[in-house]
């Protein structure tokens, strides 16, 4: 089954379940604007030419726009504009691989396609994101496996094993997914409102009984924002994660003097310095987990930082 078939199937599926989250697929770009793109990025499998010939990613909603879900299981189609964004970001922003000598990128560039680099290699190529900022990324170095789907982490880098051997296979086991309901990658699909959702499959969990009511109220002089990673562009004002990080840091240590402080993680890379938008940070206290999340005031790098409490079951109330 050739690419092409794979989608034009996927998208009838979609059309008949799904048809809000078929129809914010955008038509494809021109030839010319693929080749730019292809360009500052890196060579292409003609897989991926073929990919972007048929679509230009999925429009995301703004504002007060409805919801129109999500083409893949969790992570959402990116258009040529943020395909070359998020390959130029994750170029400028490589993973800590200094136990691994001053060679590494050289070395890592040079293995076969599927094998763990531990950073982001410029012939990554990205097609889709999640909101947590990982990426779905094509592999084009050489070898069998080359043209294979693989996530790449905010976290975690490239090391789980790559998803599909090929955009073709991808895509057709999303169909098949979606077309039978059941799950993919621990995530169900349905459909709400015309749009398709990927949901945790809770079924094989216990029943859990109603959960408590929230003991702890965390005071803010405004409403918490909602946002999407995936619609930062890279020209937004963003917030120096950095600062916020240290200033996450300070409030744990003055919340718990004497204590071994360390760590200070986000699943985030980048942030709008926008009022209300809120980090959680995993922070480590004397060996013991705790989480705190800080709130962007939109002014400089200024944060309002709570600590959460161990369950999680905080109300934020706001004053405006």
């Amino acid at each position: 089954m050739t690419l092409t078939d794979a989608w034009l199937r996927y998208m009838q599926v979609l059309h008949q379940k799904a048809p809000i989250t078929a129809g914010a697929v955008r038509p494809p770009r021109t030839l010319s604007e693929r080749e730019d793109a292809e360009r500052v990025t890196a060579p292409w499998t003609a897989e991926i030419r073929e990919f972007f010939s048929l679509h230009d990613g999925q429009k995301r909603p703004t504002g007060g726009e409805a919801f129109v879900g999500s083409m893949f299981p969790g992570f959402e189609l990116l258009c040529l504009d943020e395909v070359v964004a998020e390959h130029r970001y994750s170029r400028e922003h490589l993973h800590d691989t200094e136990d691994l000598g001053d060679e590494w990128g050289s070395a890592a560039r040079g293995q076969p396609a599927g094998e763990v680099a531990h950073m982001f290699v410029a012939e990554y190529i990205p097609f889709a994101v999640h909101g947590c900022g990982d990426l779905l990324c094509i592999d084009t170095r050489g070898g069998q496996r080359q043209g294979c789907v693989r996530e790449f982490g905010s976290e975690g880098a490239d090391e789980s094993d790559p998803e599909s051997a090929s955009l073709a296979d991808y895509v057709d086991s999303v169909r098949i997914s979606v077309e039978s309901g059941i799950e993919y990658s621990g995530l169900v699909p349905t459909v709400e409102g015309g749009a398709l959702v990927w949901d945790v499959d809770f079924s094989d969990n216990p029943v859990q009984g109603p959960a408590p009511e929230p003991k702890v109220m965390i005071r803010l002089p405004f409403a918490l924002t909602y946002f999407q990673p995936s619609q930062i562009g890279p020209d937004d004002d963003l917030i120096d994660l950095g600062a916020v990080r240290q200033a996450v840091l300070d409030t744990a240590r003055s919340l718990h003097p004497g204590a071994a402080v360390e760590g200070g993680e986000s699943v985030f890379r980048r942030v709008p310095r926008q009022q209300g938008v809120g980090i959680s940070w995993l922070v480590g206290i004397d060996r013991a987990a705790a989480t705190f999340v800080s709130v962007v005031t939109g002014v400089g790098n200024e944060v309002i930082v709570h600590e959460m409490p161990e369950d999680g079951s905080a109300t934020f109330v706001f004053d405006e």
